[in-house]
């Protein structure tokens, strides 16, 4: 008896090890007897499952794991020991889990039983598909990506799928949009034309983003006919959008393989060749479009802005012809005149229009309107011509100016001419931040500056066109 009490007492003491170290471990643990029915489940089980042990004791442990997962391993001593597969569990409510198990065959004198350890991998299937989305999707519009796209036009390259299209879209003048709207309208775009090609598409169709501001539509079983359905309903759709604040236009190639032989990637080069030639077609009118609204919005933001211009503009003009410039050149300093702000645009109104002094990160902001605008020119063919200038027109002669600290006449002459009548204009007419002078004083400001701020054979031009309106009706004829 004594014996027997004392083996009696050590598998009390095993026990109570066994269940403590089994309830501390983040696994469940369960264990099933030959019948299936659950003879022990730990606390990780409670859990992952949402089930106390007294409600699953004794039941079967199908109400958990529906699949047979204990088929063919009976009789097995060795079993797949260590061998973890993946299963799909179902908790209390019904919702279903992913698991990783393990599962171990084990006799005793008591009888036979499986050991099933199972972990709940539910974060980590959750990453990996995030993952994978991200491997096959663009993450800015949710289409496609070019991989994806690549793999699936060898998959669809078969004689079954002919006639097999392809239509290749860009955005007309998207560069210009971003530079003068910024990214975040640039990426606004990009989103709002996708739903277009979405909702434009069929479900059989793969559309992705090809690069940039290029979309590429897969459109397999699909004829000529078919190719012109699908771009009168993408055009529809963008007639509408472009009718906001920012023009929209895209242009549209396509190319279909019509027999077997044809080589694919020689259909993808057509469609973009085509999109290609129908965009420089269009070009000019985007750029002019997208240019228009610009200034209008500038205008709209700038108070006083039409009219200042205007002045600047004749100002600039008188200077121009003083300086016997060639036709050409004046052409160009006009047109620097109404656009060497251009950058502004993209500055908020309440920093142009502030009457107070501009704190220090205003000015910082404000400071940027030379790049932006040079930006905005240099990506079109209307204004290139004037884009050095218009990224000059704050340097000084002295090379104190910004942004590059340009000196002399390494400053483009229209942007020189500029500073100087600008100034004059600010002075004698004053802005928000800033009283008028008489033209005296400003003409007097103009030459202390000279040399320094201001190049000097300028402002000389200038002080004998003031003077020549002394004796004379207008400074500026016609």
């Amino acid at each position: 008896m004594k014996n027997s009490f004392k083996l009696t007492k050590r598998e009390l003491i095993l026990e109570d090890i066994f269940y403590t170290l089994t309830n501390l471990i983040k696994d469940a643990i369960i264990v099933t007897n030959s019948s299936r029915k659950i003879v022990f489940w730990n606390k990780a089980s409670e859990r992952i499952f949402g089930y106390l042990s007294t409600e699953v004791l004794a039941k079967s442990i199908s109400m958990v794991l529906p699949q047979d997962i204990l088929a063919n391993t009976a009789g097995s001593k060795s079993g797949p020991k260590g061998k973890y597969i993946e299963v799909v569990g179902r908790n209390k409510d019904g919702r279903k889990i992913p698991l990783e198990i393990s599962k171990t065959y084990w006799e005793s004198e008591k009888g036979q039983f499986f050991t099933l350890i199972l972990r709940d991998v539910t974060a980590r299937k959750s990453t990996e598909e995030k993952l994978r989305y991200l491997s096959f999707h663009d993450n800015l519009t949710g289409l496609y990506n070019r991989s994806y796209f690549d793999e699936e036009l060898k998959r669809l390259d078969t004689k079954r799928q002919l006639p097999l299209s392809v239509i290749i879209c860009d955005i007309d003048g998207f560069k210009l949009v971003n530079d003068a709207y910024g990214y975040k309208e640039g990426d606004e775009l990009l989103k709002g034309f996708s739903k277009i090609l979405k909702k434009s598409c069929r479900s059989e169709d793969i559309l992705a983003r090809w690069g940039g501001d290029e979309f590429v539509i897969l459109l397999p079983n699909t004829d000529v006919k078919g190719i012109r359905e699908i771009i009168a309903r993408i055009e529809n759709k963008i007639s509408v959008v472009g009718s906001g604040e920012i023009p929209f236009n895209i242009s549209l190639g396509y190319s279909t393989k019509a027999k077997p032989t044809e080589n694919i990637e020689g259909i993808l080069k057509a469609a973009e060749t085509s999109m290609k030639q129908k965009k420089l077609i269009q070009s000019k009118k985007v750029s002019s479009d997208i240019i228009a609204s610009i200034e209008k919005k500038l205008h709209e933001k700038s108070v006083g802005a039409v009219e200042i211009n205007e002045r600047i503009k004749k100002q600039a003009l008188s200077i121009g012809r003083s300086l016997k410039l060639s036709k050409a050149d004046m052409d160009n300093l006009a047109l620097f005149a109404d656009f060497h702000d251009i950058g502004k645009a993209a500055i908020k109104a309440s920093i142009l229009n502030k009457k107070a002094k501009l704190v220090e990160k205003e000015w910082q902001i404000m400071r940027m309107h030379p790049e932006i605008g040079y930006r905005i020119a240099k990506s079109s063919i209307e204004l290139v011509m004037i884009a050095d200038a218009i990224l000059a027109h704050h340097e000084n002669w002295d090379g104190t100016g910004y942004p590059y600290h340009l000196k002399g006449s390494k400053i483009p002459l229209p942007a020189r001419i500029i500073a100087v009548v600008e100034a004059f204009d600010v002075m004698t007419k004053g802005r928000p931040y800033r009283k008028p002078i008489s033209p005296e004083k400003a003409i007097g400001e103009l030459k202390r500056g000279a040399a320094k701020q201001f190049d000097p054979q300028v402002v000389n031009k200038f002080e004998e066109l003031i003077k020549f309106k002394e004796d004379n009706l207008s400074l500026f004829p016609e």
